[in-house]
């Protein structure tokens, strides 16, 4: 295995993911998925299936504000569990057409798990998508509390 073209064919994929949201054609980057992945949108909602990961697109992108949005992103890690195995961790936000960049607020940090199928093709399994966020006071106190208690 050539780890340096497995990451670039990895690369590629996701940047057809991305272009597909500004084209606003999901059916195109759904080469990209497996039929049974799990794609958990920043919100915590779990979509089950490449069919529910179009359709989902589709009507987010039916609303105005989505149109001439940018997904933007960069990948942090590429971590190989295994020849066929990739775990990716990214971080990106969706950049209005109104915007010259995405605010931080919107950041998000995603790991998605990638496997080569029969076909040696890279697909998307599983996508995890959170919203970076500062801690608030109690998640900071608690730490503290914990740090005192521990030491």
């Amino acid at each position: 295995m050539n780890k340096v073209v497995e990451i670039k064919a990895i690369r590629q994929a996701t940047e057809e993911i991305y272009r597909s949201f500004e084209a606003q054609d999901f059916r195109s980057s759904a080469v990209h998925l497996t039929e049974d992945c799990d794609y958990i949108t920043f919100d915590g909602t779990h979509l089950k299936g490449k069919t529910a990961y179009i359709e989902s697109h589709e009507q987010l992108m039916n609303n105005f504000m989505f149109r001439g949005a940018k997904l933007e992103g960069e990948i942090d890690q590429m971590r190989f569990l295994n020849d066929r195995t990739v775990v990716m961790i990214a971080r990106g936000a969706i950049r209005f057409r109104w915007q010259k960049k995405a605010p931080q607020s919107r950041q998000s940090i995603n790991t998605t798990l990638w496997i080569k199928n029969t076909e040696d093709r890279w697909q998307m399994a599983a996508f995890h998508n959170c919203r970076i966020r500062k801690p608030g006071l109690l998640i900071k106190w608690v730490t503290k509390v914990a740090g005192l208690i521990r030491g």
